[in-house]
This record gives C-alpha cells, structure tokens and sequence, in this order.
C-alpha cells in the first residue's frame, strides 16, 4: 500500500497478488466497508494494521524506522486522516498512536526543569535582566509548537467535546481515540 493526498482527501494505492493496481480513497475505503463489502474492509484492516506495525517500529525512538517513516506520513497527511470524522474511530486511533511515536516523541526533546520549591540560597540569583531570559528562549520551540498546532487544536476540540457530553466517555467506538494497546 502506498499513500497519496491532497488537502481534502487521502487515497491508498496498491497492487494485489495479480498484479492489478487499485486505487481508491480511504473515505471511500472506510464507506463501503461499513456497507459490507468484504475486500474494501480487508484492505482496511490491512492498512490499520500496517499503520499499528509503523507506529511500535518507533516506539522508544527508534530513529532508522522514525527517519524513513516520517518521510512517508508527514504530520500534515496523519494529522488530515486523525481528523477525519468520516473514517472509523479504530483507523483514526492508529493514526493517532502513529503520530505519537513518529513525530511527537521524538527529537529532540528540550528539557523541562521541574520547579524546585527548596532551594538554597546560593543558588538564587542576586540579579535578572531580560537579557538573560532571552538568551534562555530557543526559536526552534516556536517552530515545533506551529509544526503541531493543528494536532494540539485537535486534541483540544476533542477532550472539549468529551467534557460537554452528559456521560463522558460513554461511546466505546469514539473511546478508541484515547485508548493505546
């Protein structure tokens, strides 16, 4: 299976055991196997588990798989397919664990110095100016915050709707989305 798209719409392309090349879109994929054709769900099922393979190739950062399959499966086209509320909640969820470990845990990672509530008093400062605080700042930050902006919106717009719901978490299909085996 190979993967194209364009900013509205994410097509599979791939050969069969015969050699014929099909193609079609994954909202199409993912409509007709709800109506019950048999070879659109499998080729479905497929691609859910190719995604889960790409996803656990990059657990822990392994960044051989990481570098090759970014490459491929951009943020912008998983982020496209996370969002699509036309697909299926376990295909969406598989992209979601695809984006966790191949763009977001990832490098590198800045450190985040935890609060320190005792200290001594040595180790405070006797003066601060802006300067230093600036010099602290890294540009690439703001780089990587605008690179999942997008993804973070989606996260929010989602717990958001979670909160608003009378029983929250109370569909088990759109539960897939928070749940990672």
């Amino acid at each position: 299976l190979s993967i194209e798209y364009s900013e509205e719409e994410v097509w599979l392309t791939w050969t069969d055991k015969n050699n014929d090349h099909h193609e079609k879109s994954i909202r199409q994929l993912a409509q007709e196997a709800r109506a019950g054709n048999a070879h659109d769900e499998n080729v479905l099922s497929y691609y859910r588990y190719q995604l889960k393979l790409f996803a656990r190739m990059c657990l822990d950062r392994q960044y051989l798989a990481i570098k090759e399959i970014s490459q491929q499966l951009g943020v912008d086209l998983i982020f496209l397919c996370m969002a699509d509320e036309m697909l299926p909640f376990d295909l969406r969820a598989s992209f979601c664990h695809l984006m966790l470990h191949v763009h977001v845990d990832r490098d590198p990672q800045e450190l985040v110095m935890p609060v320190k509530f005792a200290r001594l008093w040595t180790e405070i400062p006797t003066a601060i100016t802006i300067k230093d605080y600036d010099s602290n700042l890294n540009v690439s930050r703001d780089d990587k915050k605008n690179k999942f902006a997008s993804t973070m919106e989606f996260v929010e717009d989602y717990l958001n709707n979670v909160v608003s719901e009378a029983v929250p978490f109370a569909n088990e299909e759109k539960n897939k989305l928070t749940f990672e085996v």
